[in-house]
């Protein structure tokens, strides 16, 4: 989940809840405001009732209705009961029902005096009264119609606001974060945009004192001091691996001058064969380190060409095949009927993957022998090359790729442990793909190289990174 998401959705929360709560407050708020009125209008009816027996000593039914026709309030299906001192029912404005009271109730208003309590739909309020040196139980029951249709609708407008009120929140916090982060996307795109080639270009970003701002000065100082090291470290391996090469040439020129001689014993003889493969291999190090440090260099961008991967592989073969004339080369073609097999690349680089992709097969394979499968879709160029020797172990095929990289199958033989890697930097350079995978079955090892049409199609100049 991005940022923008976190803090939108985080905000949008706690205003609902914020909300939910106010809402809640005012409800309940507005119920204990009602149960505080219906009550009082209970308690001021009782008080009616008890002016009316207080002036009428004999009263029934009709003067009852007599004594409260102009007074209105506001009491829904109101039922009176009026009990003696010896809590016997006395008068009633009950018809054609059984009347009946909670004796419990009228029991407490001894010491209690006034009682108020819920039955049903009911609110039912007892008072006890003394009247003209007489006691009298007053029990009072009705509904609040009209104040619980009003809670409900306000329950419901309440309701309303708040899924109302959180949607638009919802929708402004999203909306207003996306506008405030803007700039943190923006440099974000431009971060994701450096590379190698575009360590000394800084972010730049128009606010001043904000945070994002003290964030892009901090980024751009790390990255002058990554540029720095990066130049320096990049500077360090190019001029060492050159200056190396010309004492290495001449090494090598001598040690063959004095392999030529005529009275040179056995021994020394052997001897000299071991020191100038040693100053060999030193030399393949020298110009793997070489041009392992072209490839992070700025100034150094190859146009790439139209050219025939088949040709590109044959190239390779034959360099390789000067070196280990042993190893034979089994080629095929599959996929389109017609095949161009054209990509647009620099054939120098991509020979170079494939001259290190044979010269592993000839150091490392059981026989001397290599298989290269050409298969062309639509959408790819795929080649397959495949070698049978020793197994890797799980650990060595997961670090295959990596530099100066060499599995526990190369203990007895020399080399580097950069051909892969250089092998890997090429394929990255051409926005195409290389995967190992071993076949312990029948001992083999594939490395399957892609690239895709976009890649073969596009003539444009692609920077190597």
């Amino acid at each position: 989940m991005t940022l923008k998401k976190k803090i939108a959705i985080s905000f949008s929360i706690a205003f609902s809840i914020l909300f939910g709560v106010a809402m809640l407050i005012i409800y309940y708020a507005s119920v204990d405001f009602r149960n505080d009125q219906f009550r009082q209008r209970l308690v001021d009816k009782l008080d009616y009732i008890s002016h009316y027996i207080a002036n009428t000593p004999s009263f029934d039914r009709e003067s009852y209705k007599t004594y409260f026709q102009d007074i209105e309030d506001g009491l829904f299906y109101e039922d009176v009961i009026i009990l003696d001192k010896h809590k016997k029912l006395i008068f009633s404005t009950v018809k054609d029902k059984t009347i009946t009271w909670n004796q419990a109730i009228i029991n407490r208003l001894d010491n209690e005096k006034r009682i108020f309590y819920k039955q049903d739909q009911y609110e039912i309020l007892g008072k006890y009264y003394l009247i003209n040196k007489q006691t009298y139980y007053l029990l009072v029951k009705a509904q609040d119609y009209s104040g619980n249709e009003k809670l409900d609708h306000l329950a419901i407008v309440l309701t309303i606001l708040f899924l109302l009120s959180t949607l638009l929140i919802w929708i402004f916090s999203y909306n207003l974060i996306l506008r405030l982060l803007h700039p943190l996307d923006r440099l974000k795109k431009d971060i994701t945009q450096i590379n190698a080639s575009k360590l000394t270009n800084p972010v730049k970003y128009a606010g001043n004192t904000d945070e994002i701002a003290v964030l892009t000065q901090a980024f751009n100082t790390m990255l002058k001091r990554l540029s720095s090291a990066f130049e320096s470290q990049k500077e360090f391996n190019s001029s060492a691996s050159h200056e190396l090469r010309t004492p290495l040439a001449r090494m090598s020129f001598q040690l063959e001058n004095l392999r030529n001689q005529q009275q040179l014993d056995e021994n020394v003889s052997h001897v000299l064969d071991n020191i100038a493969k040693e100053t060999q291999h030193l030399s393949e190090v020298t110009n793997s380190l070489m041009l392992l440090s072209k490839f992070d260099s700025a100034t150094l961008q190859t146009t790439y060409q139209e050219e025939r991967i088949d040709e590109i592989i044959f190239t390779a073969y034959e360099k390789v095949a000067k070196a280990f004339p042993d190893l034979q080369l089994d080629f095929s073609i599959k996929g389109v009927a017609d095949p161009k097999l054209t990509l647009v690349c620099s054939a120098q680089l991509i020979e170079i993957a494939f001259v290190n992709l044979f010269k592993n097969a000839a150091l490392y394979s059981y026989h001397p022998e290599v298989t290269v499968v050409i298969h062309e879709s639509p959408t790819q160029l795929k080649v397959r090359v495949t070698n049978h020797g020793a197994a890797l172990s799980s650990t060595d095929q997961k670090r295959i790729f990596d530099a100066f990289s060499r599995g526990e199958n190369a203990a007895e033989t020399t080399g580097s442990g950069l051909g892969l890697r250089i092998v890997k930097r090429i394929m990255d350079s051409h926005q195409a793909t290389v995967e190992y995978k071993a076949n312990t079955q029948h001992s083999a090892h594939t490395f399957t190289l892609r690239f895709p049409k976009s890649t073969t199609e596009n003539s444009d100049s692609l920077p190597i990174q």
